[in-house]
C-alpha cells in the first residue's frame, strides 16, 4: 500500500500530522506570478495548500522561460496570460489543491475583492506600489506577509505579522523611491538559480506561520554569485518605524490610492502615459547604464529607448509615454520591467 502524499513532511517533527492539516486548511494568495511567484505557488500546491490564489497582470513570453517555474514554449507561444497557465500547470500536480487564477493589475480599487479571505499573503510582485498595497492591506486585515524580491544575484526575504510590534514594508522602505533608481531584471539580468532559492526560503516562512511557528523576524537579504552564500539578517530587532501610518493604524495610504499610477491614453496617437503619483526627478544616469543594450537617446530632460515593440520616453518630471499601444496594462507592465522604481 503505497504512503499518502503528504507522508514525507508528516514526519518532519516541525510539521507532524497536526501541521499538515493545519496546512491543508490555509489559504494563500500569491500576488506576482514571475520568476520568485511561479516556484511558490508549485511549493503550496506540492506542500498541500487548501486552496492557492494566483495574481497576476502580465503574459508568458519567451525570456521568462529562462527562470519562470511552471510555464512552457507553448505557453510563450500563445502569450498563456501566466495565472491561467500557472493554474493549469498546478491542477495536473495536484487536483486536489483549490485554485483560483486571477488575471488582474492589483491595485487599490479590486485589493477587497482578489485579497480577503485568505489566511496569509505571498508578495512576489514586480513594483513597489503593488509591494505597499499588499503591505497595507495585510496590517489593516491582520494577514501575515511574505515579501520576496530577486534581482541580478541577490535576494530578499521578509515577514510582515498582524502583532502592532512588528514592522510593515512600508517601515522599511518609507516613501516610494523615485523612478530608474532601483534596479529590475529587464535592466540588471538575473541568476536563473536564485529566484528558486528565494521562492523556498519564503515558502518556508509561510509554512511556519501556517504551523502556527513564530516565523523570521526582520530582513533576510544574500548574494549567491560570488561563491561565497553569505546569508546576512538586517533589523533583526525591527520595530515599527516611528510615524508609520498603517502600523499606528491611523491610515493606509496605499489603500486609498495614495501613490497610485495615472495611466491615460494619448488621444490619437497609439501611446499611453504612465504617471507615478509624487513623481520625482528619474535617475537618468543610472537608467541610461543599465539600459546599456539598449540605444538609448537622451537630452537633459527626456531619455527616450525601443523595448519590445514600442518606444518608451521618460520626462523630467517622471512621466513616461510609452508609444505604440493603447493597452494600459502592457504599459504600465513595460514601465515597470525597464524603469522600475
Amino acid at each position: 500500500m503505497s504512503e499518502s502524499r503528504h507522508s514525507r513532511s508528516e514526519r518532519f517533527a516541525g510539521i507532524g500530522a497536526e501541521g499538515q492539516r493545519r496546512i491543508g486548511e490555509t489559504s494563500v494568495a500569491i500576488v506576482g506570478i514571475g520568476a520568485v511567484g511561479s516556484v511558490a505557488a508549485e511549493i503550496a500546491a506540492r506542500a498541500g495548500f487548501g486552496r492557492v490564489t494566483l495574481i497576476d497582470r502580465d503574459v508568458v513570453e519567451e525570456s521568462n522561460l529562462q527562470r519562470q517555474f511552471l510555464f512552457d514554449a507553448e505557453d510563450a507561444r500563445a502569450s498563456a496570460p501566466k495565472a491561467e497557465a500557472a493554474a493549469r500547470r498546478l491542477a495536473r500536480i495536484d487536483p486536489g489543491v483549490e485554485l483560483r487564477s486571477e488575471v488582474a493589475d492589483l491595485g487599490f480599487r479590486n485589493a477587497d475583492a482578489l485579497l480577503a479571505g485568505h489566511d496569509v499573503l505571498l508578495d512576489g510582485c514586480d513594483n513597489f506600489e503593488t509591494r505597499l498595497l499588499v503591505s497595507d492591506f495585510g496590517k489593516k486585515r491582520g494577514v501575515p506577509t511574505v515579501y520576496a524580491a530577486a534581482v541580478g544575484s541577490d535576494g530578499l526575504v521578509s515577514v510582515s505579522m498582524p502583532s502592532p510590534d512588528w514592522p510593515c514594508l512600508r517601515c522599511y522602505l518609507g516613501a516610494l523611491p523615485p523612478a530608474g533608481s532601483s534596479p529590475t531584471c529587464d535592466t540588471e539580468g538575473i541568476v536563473p538559480s536564485l529566484p528558486p532559492l528565494v521562492a523556498s526560503l519564503a515558502m518556508s516562512e509561510v509554512l511556519r506561520i501556517a504551523v502556527g511557528k513564530r516565523p523570521s523576524r526582520g530582513v533576510l537579504t544574500f548574494s549567491i554569485w560570488e561563491g561565497d552564500v553569505r546569508p546576512v539578517r538586517a533589523f533583526a530587532q525591527a520595530r515599527p518605524r516611528e510615524g508609520c501610518d498603517a502600523c499606528s493604524g491611523r491610515r493606509y495610504p496605499a489603500l486609498e490610492g495614495e501613490g497610485a499610477t495615472e495611466v491615460v491614453r494619448l488621444c490619437g496617437r497609439n501611446a499611453v502615459q504612465v504617471a507615478p503619483a509624487g513623481r520625482e526627478r528619474p535617475d537618468f544616469d543610472r537608467l541610461e547604464r543599465a539600459l546599456s543594450g539598449f540605444p538609448v537617446q537622451r537630452s537633459a530632460n527626456v531619455l527616450s529607448f525601443p523595448a519590445e515593440g514600442v518606444v518608451l520616453t521618460l520626462f523630467s518630471d517622471g512621466r513616461c509615454v510609452v508609444r505604440g499601444t493603447e493597452d494600459f496594462d502592457r504599459a504600465r507592465s513595460l514601465y515597470a520591467k525597464y524603469v522600475g522604481r
